[in-house]
Formats: C-alpha cells, structure tokens, sequence
C-alpha cells in the first residue's frame, strides 16, 4: 500500500513538473515572439558585452543577422566610439529617467556597412539580487521621422515662397505699369535733344548719361513685369533639347562665353514637356548668364537633360566661386542679390522661380563656395 502511495505521488509529481515545463515553454515562447514582432529594434547584451538578443527590427535597422551579431559583434561596435559608455554611465547615474533606466532621447547607431543612422533609443539595466547582469535598449529608427520633417519644412517654405511672389508680383506689376509712362516720356525727349544739339556741344554728355541710366529703368522695369508675370501664359508641348540648343546658340558667341567651355549632354529620348516657350527660354538666358558671371568669363559649364518618374529634368553645372551657404536660403528671394550695385535687379532667380512653379515644377540648388553651383530645374513631362 505505501509504495503503492509513493509511486501515485511521483507521477503526480511528474505530471506537476511537465505541466511547469510546458507553461515556461509557452511562456518563453510568448516573450520570444514578443520581442520578435516589436517593430523597435530590441538589443540586449551581458555585462560583457556580448550581445544575446537581436531581434528582426533590429536586423533591418542595423544591417545584421541575429547569428553573427551574437557571435562576432561586441556591442560597442553598434555605437560610435564612446557613446555605448556614455549610455551605461546615464544608466547609472539616476538623471535621465530613474535609476538604472535611461528615457528616450537621439542617438547615433552604426550599420554593419559603416553608414550611420539616426535613432532615438531608450534602455535599463536588468538586476538579478541587485546585482547587475545585462542592459537592454530600445531603438527607433528615426530616418523617415526627419525625412517628412524636411519636406514639411520644404513645402511651407515653399508655400510661404509662393505667397510672398504672389504679393510682391501684384506690387510689382503696379509700379512698373506706373513708371512706364513717364519713363518713356523721358526717353523721348532726351532722344529729341540729342538730335537737336550740335556734336560738340559738352552737354551731350551729361544728356547721353541721362538716356543710359533711364535705358537702366527700363530695363528694371521690363524685369519687374516679368517678376509678376504680366505676359502671355500660352502653354504648348515643348522640346527642352532643341530649345537648350537654340538658347546657347545664341549665347556662345557673346564676348562673356568667349573663354568658357560649354559642355551639353542632352538625353535623346527626353521627351516633350508642356509649358510657355518664352518664359522657359527666358530661364535658361537667366541661368546660363549668371554661371558665367559666376565664373567669370572662365570655365566649364555643364548643361544636362534626362527623364524619370514622370518629369523631365535639366540641369545646369557651372565652376564659378559658388555661393556662400548663408544665402543659399535667400537667392529665390526677390530683389535678393550678391551683385555689385547697378550689376543685377535680384529679380532674375526670383522670376525663374515663379516660372517654374507656374510650370508645376521644382528649381533647386546645390553650391560650394571656390567649387561652382549646380541648379536642378524638374518639370512634369507632358501626357499622352
């Protein structure tokens, strides 16, 4: 009877024991898959170093498999030099969020092709007896986070752009229709003068200065109306590779490109864009005009043409002194200009860039001061 007993108990016993081993199953399970649908990346290492959880987040942030990671990598290797210490003392100290925890804040991390990678990482230490025995962080990528940031700050600027070029081209156009009266005006009767006085007559001078400085006016004035687009809107399909050629052309044999080296690669297959000849032809005058002033009469310019995505693109590459990265923000601006006074209205990338919106495209610009300027105009490619 009493083995009997004893043997009941040890099968009661064992079934205790399996019923135990299968719930820690279950329950090593549930956490491991846990871990594994986390969308954050999940590292944890022993006091080593040595990293013994790597979950798949953390394989697409880092670039690693969970097998070499946890065999080959140390974990500071994940970090740039001195910021896996850097966390550990934060951990410790108490001041950023708690003994042993570290609240969320940005960082650096380290792919395993050597890129790195903004994320935003919060950990704690894990104690067994108040004894310390592993940390575990937790990552969030933030690229695409800043990514939409940075288009957000784009299109408001954009927007805020556009409205300022909406206000500032009503103005203009006001007060370039009002001084063209009277401008006229003083061109005649100074042009009547002129054929009234006698060659030598030293007055001719000062009167041949008054007609230069209105010509000037005049040539402001002609600016302002192109600055608040008071001209034909008249949109036709349009070949960008003939119109590129035709505009150069015509430029290269002016006395400023004498000295410059005009490099076109046009993409053959670029196909027809819907837009206004003569505004488009009156960006591309502007633009290779101020390279060569860049560059001053002496260089390389480089004009390309290509296609993707829908839209049809046209760069344009000088080697001039570059502009200096505080006024990269402000050369659309209106009136904006580094020129010389009397050199340039700061109008001429202001009205390219309205044109180019107006087109439904985009105008960018990248520069280096002492190694040229580069702007990318994109424009939509006309439907079938």
């Amino acid at each position: 009877m009493k083995k009997t007993t004893e043997r009941c108990v040890d099968i009661l016993d064992d079934a205790r024991v399996k019923k135990i081993e299968t719930e820690l199953h279950r329950s090593n399970e549930f956490l491991r898959n846990l871990i594994e649908s986390s969308v954050d990346g999940i590292i944890a290492a022993d006091m080593k170093g040595n990293i013994i959880i790597f979950n798949k987040a953390s394989e697409k942030l880092l670039g690693y498999q969970a097998e070499e990671v946890m065999k080959n990598v140390h974990v500071t290797q994940l970090y740039p030099q001195g910021v896996a210490k850097e966390i550990m003392r934060r951990l410790r100290s108490g001041e950023y969020g708690g003994h042993g925890r570290m609240s969320p804040c940005k960082m650096t991390g380290i792919r395993k092709d050597n890129t790195h990678i903004p994320v935003n990482i919060s950990a704690s230490i894990v104690y067994e007896d108040n004894r310390e025995i592993a940390s575990v962080g937790f990552f969030y990528d933030l690229r695409e986070k800043m990514r939409a940031e940075r288009e957000l700050r784009e299109t408001q600027f954009q927007l805020l752009q556009s409205e300022k070029m909406a206000s500032l081209g009503k103005l203009a156009a006001g007060v370039a229709h009002g001084i063209n009266n009277p401008l006229a005006g003083i061109l005649m009767y100074a042009g009547i003068l002129m054929e009234e006085m006698e060659k030598h007559d030293i007055r001719r001078k000062d009167l041949a200065r008054i007609i230069e400085e209105a010509n000037r006016c005049k040539m402001i004035v002609k600016d302002l109306l192109e600055f608040s687009r008071q001209t034909d809107d008249t949109m036709t399909p349009i070949d960008m590779n003939h119109t590129i050629k035709q505009g150069l052309s015509l430029l290269e044999s002016q006395a400023l490109f004498h000295n410059i080296l005009i490099v076109k690669e046009l993409d053959s297959s670029m196909p027809q864009i819907l837009g206004n000849q003569n505004h488009l032809s009156q960006v591309l005058t502007d633009m290779v005009i101020n390279a060569a002033d860049a560059m001053d009469g002496r260089g390389t310019l480089t004009v390309k043409t290509g296609h993707s995505r829908g839209m049809g693109w046209i760069v344009i590459n000088d080697t001039g002194c570059g502009i200096p990265h505080k006024n990269l923000s402000r050369i659309f601006e209106p009136f904006f200009t580094t020129k010389e006074e009397g050199k340039g209205t700061g109008l001429g990338l202001s009205t390219s860039y309205g044109i180019i919106k107006k087109h439904g495209g985009e105008i960018e610009v990248k520069s280096a001061v002492g190694k040229g300027t580069t702007f990318i105009i994109k424009i939509p490619i006309k439907r079938a």
